[in-house]
């Protein structure tokens, strides 16, 4: 390598990685919460539609939650 490709990589080695686009705080807890209410009453739908055993009633409450938690750290 001559001396301009060895400073272009030391260059390239120093800059940081380009920090990936993320959404406001705001607007990231807004929708975190919409997909989470829009996953709780597809679970209360199927619920009350397939009339699914007792059991089932604790998963659709946890399951909103879980999906909600993944959506938000879609940007971490």
């Amino acid at each position: 390598m001559d001396g301009n490709e060895a400073e272009k990589a030391e260059k390239g080695a120093e800059s940081p990685r380009p920090r990936k686009k993320q959404p406001s705080h705001g607007v990231l807890l807004f929708w975190t919460f919409v997909v989470g209410i829009v996953t709780f009453a597809a679970g209360v739908a199927l619920l009350i539609w397939m009339e699914t055993p007792i059991f089932a009633i604790p998963l659709v409450v946890s399951v909103p939650v879980i999906v909600a938690v993944a959506f938000r750290n879609m940007w971490d």
